[in-house]
């Protein structure tokens, strides 16, 4: 079997640890070019908030600037800081057991990870977060979000039928849906912005802690 996983609020952390540092270093840079603000830590509160009912950080960022007159010119320097290389000292924790259960499927099935975002800035992250990388027998990043060729070029190269896979994602329209019209198995991790989706009736199984997979795939 192949087992495809997503790496953000999936397999590592990132709205609890990434997301809340890289918001505040994006409010700094923004400070840095020009933006005007009173109050540091009350724009970067609102700058969670938004963050916390917004689809991305992109979004966030985006309505953020709106709000602040004069202010939209500056999107593009935020949005590059939210891909700058972490701290040297800067560590990710993984969501529950996710090292353990790599470590345990990967004795029986393939594993695939596919991520969407800037390939150097993902490849940082699993390391910061101690994921070795070769327990992966393939690694794709669509820096565009889209998923589906990646998927349907995995059961090619893997030469698998559509039940031969599951797609492990916290996000269900880029993660799940595509799965879902291919005709995989599909595991909904309830983690980070993954807890705020509502489930859909088609969605096989849900969970908030990968441990839960062991009842599901078969070894």
């Amino acid at each position: 079997m192949l087992i495809i996983f997503d790496l953000d609020d999936t397999l590592i952390d990132t709205t609890g640890f990434i997301t809340p540092f890289k918001m505040k270093e994006c409010l700094k840079t923004l400070i840095s070019q020009g933006l005007k603000v009173s109050d540091f830590d009350r724009s970067y509160a609102d700058l969670l908030e938004l963050n916390a009912k917004s689809s991305g950080s992109r979004e966030a960022l985006v309505q953020f600037l709106k709000s602040a007159k004069d202010s939209y010119h500056l999107i593009e320097p935020a949005l590059q800081e939210m891909t700058t290389p972490l701290p040297a000292g800067f560590t990710i924790p993984t969501t529950p057991n996710a090292k353990e259960i790599l470590k345990f499927l990967s004795k029986s099935h393939s594993i695939a990870l596919v991520t969407a975002g800037h390939p150097p800035f993902q490849m940082e992250k699993l390391e910061k977060a101690g994921i070795d990388r070769t327990i992966f027998s393939k690694i794709a990043i669509p820096e565009n979000s889209i998923k589906k060729p990646f998927y349907e070029g995995l059961i090619r190269e893997f030469s698998l039928s559509a039940d031969q896979v599951l797609v492990c994602g916290d996000r269900i329209a880029t993660d799940l849906v595509p799965a879902y019209e291919l005709g995989f198995t599909t595991v909904h991790m309830r983690w980070g912005r993954g807890t705020t989706f509502k489930t859909e009736e088609w969605i096989n199984h849900t969970i908030s802690d990968l441990s839960e997979l062991k009842r599901i795939i078969k070894t």
